[in-house]
């Protein structure tokens, strides 16, 4: 009954959880995944339930919710594991000192009733943890063999975790959604866009902290729990730094290392710790209604006693909780609602009208996961994805949680892909220029590969979003590749801004009867999936790096016969294509290279992109033994006129922000075998080596944050003697802040390139200490990585077997 305080307690606290700013404000800015934290105060009951009764119902409840909440959303379901973690341990440390006092007016279940000894909570839990286990093994099912060959893919970046930190101010203010402070709000001196605001509200802040202090009253340190909890996911939500007005400060926070924990580190936005946060506020803002409740039905000499159950005037218990709930709802309120046009341009359906499997290659577009953007930053990649499910055809880019770095690389390096990926953001001032410089080349070249390879992508329709594109990707369509406007749409975009969709379809390119491949030169990186070095030896070889890579090809459904070389040092032991084993015939060995013969029979290679995988035997080789003519010898650095001993090897490899983001170092030695040596941070990555080989000292400088940083790495480069070796590569960016010290100092080692002006250009180098400027091994470009090698070329401690030219004849 309403008269009975206790029974307002959820109410008020439910409606604090479901309807704070925060969540509403995530939800407006396309995050729906917000929407997917209701099972999280299920599981949180039954994992208290658990911990007080006992049951091993209630741990199998507890279990079945964190299962629900990671089928909707896996990150939260990450967070419910903190927090059960948090409760174990607070069992565990309180078990020994304190026995539960119960009261006829407490709440039934206390949280901190401890009834028996703490260590027998441990088989409910593990119990919970076995049911959670199976409950989400079809996750991990698909995902394991992927991390295996992998590695660890969920730890690639910061991705955005600085934006979607919370700033300490956003606590206090509202966010800019509300109707009467919201314009107040956006003009904040702090950014306040994406989340970067978790307001509490003042209601709540106050009925938590008068929570807390009936908690502590009550209970004493035991009633510090539902505090701690709460303090902790706060801490969480700030980020791998604490922010005060948008200005960084030196504190660092818990975040990072969360990040470092595996399966956790999945979670680049800390704000979201704020569905934690805020159930922690909820619950002892709850305590706070009751205090208030029971101070106001106290009087006299009972106002002196730890519980009364006077009960007056139901309708003031009314009034005083309405009020409440209406004084929090204003303080949150987000109206209106930003709202989106889903309906489907009609454009579309002449695309799904189209008969067959095929790919569809949107303009712009953009390839993103939790880490980062390549390509075109615009909601626009996930309302492609939208109008895909009218379509139903395949799409080039889109929008995904975690993938191996390869998944994107692939379309970075693959011809014509690379160079539109640059053409999306050629309206950025720093690639404008450059595009304008190299206009007649930049046709001319893709111009001739273009047709093969909008072909071998299966590419029919290029549909091109004409407000989104910068002109010089809407002038490229129309002079580089071999496209034919069939359709033009005008109307509304999902915002209601003008929009115009222009149709074209792709010239239809007779299928060749025969084809050649060379894998290890940069052409051949189309043609490759996973599972490949991405060093060449010689343009002649690329070796794998683990026992099954694969080709992808465009074998005709009628087949034919496919040829290609294999070398050593491990031995082919299987072929499948698409899946299926295929049989296959090896020539004579000719030195460490095989010719291998395939008869593909008509109807097998059934798919608009053909697999074929490789398998070599499971014993891997040390990347030393691989057929590189010269590695007896001394390895010229360049033209400077030192050398690394024989067997040695250095490779750079440099990618700025729109081509990759990385920075690696490939250091083969007495002591390394294609080792990434780079300390892999922003700015310019360097590695000293003395001329036996040995790796003396690594460092990196962000050229891009502060000129101190320039002038620390002059001072660094200058330091080492003559006929030292120094390796460098680029990572995102490294010019804004790159002074004529650091310029100099890198000509003293025989580089050329001058970075400064250059925003997020790619350099890799490999140069030597006194060398004449211009004598370095080195690369450098904007719109593709740069590589610099000298010596072997090895980026992986252990090989398998290689892959050279490929050839293919089609059945007459």
């Amino acid at each position: 009954p309403i008269s009975n305080p206790q029974s307002l307690i959820p109410i008020f606290s439910g409606i604090v959880y479901a309807f704070a700013s925060s969540k509403l404000f995530y939800a407006s800015l396309g995050q729906f995944n917000i929407a997917s934290s209701q099972w999280i105060p299920f599981t949180v009951l039954y994992v208290l339930r658990t911990g007080e009764r006992r049951r091993w119902q209630d741990a199998a409840l507890a279990a079945l919710f964190l299962t629900f909440q990671a089928w909707s959303e896996l990150t939260y379901a990450t967070f419910l594991l903190i927090f059960i973690g948090l409760y174990v341990v607070w069992i565990l440390g309180i078990g020994y000192f304190v026995r539960s006092r119960h009261s006829p007016f407490a709440i039934r279940y206390s949280l901190f009733a401890i009834h028996y000894s703490p260590f027998t909570i441990l088989p409910h839990f593990l119990l919970m943890g076995f049911i959670f286990a199976l409950g989400i093994s079809p996750f991990l099912w698909a995902m394991l063999p992927d991390m295996r060959a992998e590695g660890d893919f969920f730890t690639s970046g910061g991705g955005f975790s600085d934006t979607f930190s919370a700033d300490l101010l956003g606590y206090l203010t509202p966010t800019r959604l509300h109707p009467w402070l919201g314009e107040w709000a956006a003009g904040l001196s702090f950014p306040n866009d994406k989340g970067q605001h978790i307001f509490i509200g003042y209601s709540a802040l106050l009925l938590a902290a008068a929570g807390t202090l009936y908690l502590l009253r009550r209970q004493g340190w035991r009633g510090l729990f539902w505090p701690l909890t709460t303090l902790v996911f706060w801490l969480l939500t700030l980020g791998p730094v604490v922010r005060i007005a948008g200005q960084s400060t030196p504190i660092p926070g818990p975040f990072a290392l969360v990040s470092l924990l595996p399966f956790f580190n999945g979670n680049r936005y800390p704000s979201r710790y704020s569905v934690l946060l805020m159930l922690g506020v909820a619950v002892l803002a709850g305590y706070g209604v009751l205090a208030i409740s029971e101070r106001r039905m106290a009087t006299g000499h009972a106002a002196r006693r730890s519980l009364i159950a006077v009960r007056r005037s139901p309708a003031a218990n009314l009034i005083i909780s309405s009020s409440l709930i209406l004084i929090f709802l204003l303080e949150h309120l987000s109206l209106p609602l930003p709202l989106n046009d889903f309906r489907i341009p009609v454009v579309y359906q002449t695309i799904a009208a189209e008969p067959g499997d095929f790919a569809l290659l949107e303009l712009p577009t953009g390839w993103r996961n939790g880490a980062r953007v390549m390509g075109r930053s615009d909601v626009l990649i996930m309302m492609e994805q939208w109008y895909q499910t009218a379509h139903g055809k395949r799409l080039l880019g889109g929008n995904t949680s975690r993938n191996p770095a390869y998944k994107f690389q692939y379309f970075s390096d693959a011809p014509l892909l690379g160079d539109l990926i640059g053409l999306m953001n050629a309206d950025q001032p720093h690639i404008a220029p450059l595009i304008d410089a190299e206009w007649d080349a930049l046709v001319a070249r893709n111009r001739t590969v273009a047709p093969a390879v909008l072909d071998f992508l299966d590419v029919r329709f290029v549909v091109v979003h004409v407000e989104k594109s910068p002109p010089h990707l809407l002038r490229f369509v129309e002079e580089a590749l071999p496209v034919t406007l069939v359709e033009e749409w005008r109307g509304p975009d999902w915002t209601g801004a003008d929009s115009t969709i222009r149709l074209y379809r792709v010239a239809e390119r007779a299928t060749p009867t025969e084809w050649t491949i060379e894998p290890a030169t940069p052409a051949g990186r189309l043609y490759l999936a996973e599972g490949w070095s991405s060093l060449d030896v010689g343009g002649r070889i690329r070796y794998a790096n683990r026992t099954q890579p694969a080709l992808l090809l465009d074998i005709p459904t009628g087949g034919g016969t496919l040829t290609f070389d294999v070398y050593g040092p491990a031995r082919l032991a299987g072929l499948r294509l698409n899946g299926a084993p295929i049989s296959w015939l090896a020539g004579p060995l000719d030195g460490a290279r095989q010719e291998v013969t395939v008869i593909v029979p008509p109807g097998v290679a059934n798919r608009p992109l053909d697999w074929l995988s490789l398998e070599f035997q499971d014993t891997p080789w040390s990347s030393l033994t691989i057929d590189f003519p010269t590695k007896e010898i001394g390895q010229p650095v360049g033209e400077t006129g030192t050398f690394l001993p024989p067997g040695h090897g250095i490779g750079a490899v440099s990618a700025g922000e729109e081509v990759g983001d990385f920075a690696h170092i490939y250091l083969t030695n007495r002591a390394f075998v294609g080792a990434d040596v780079a300390p892999g941070q922003r700015g310019y990555n360097l590695v000293a080596v003395n001329p036996e080989g040995d790796l003396l000292e690594r460092a990196a400088f962000d050229t891009l944050a502060d000129p101190a940083n320039s002038s620390a790495m002059a001072v660094w480069i200058n330091r080492w003697p003559e006929g030292t070796v120094i390796a460098g590569a680029v990572n995102d960016e490294a010019s804004v802040n790159l002074g004529e010290d650091a310029v100099n100092a890198l000509a003293r080692l025989g580089v050329s390139t001058n970075l400064r002006g250059r925003f997020r250009w790619s350099h890799a180098f490999v140069g030597a200490v006194r060398a004449d400027k211009g004598t370095a091994r080195e690369d450098a470009a904007l719109l593709r990585p740069a590589l610099a090698v000298v010596g072997l070329p090895v980026d992986t401690p252990e090989i398998y077997g290689g892959i050279g030219r490929i050839r293919f004849a089609a059945d007459p």
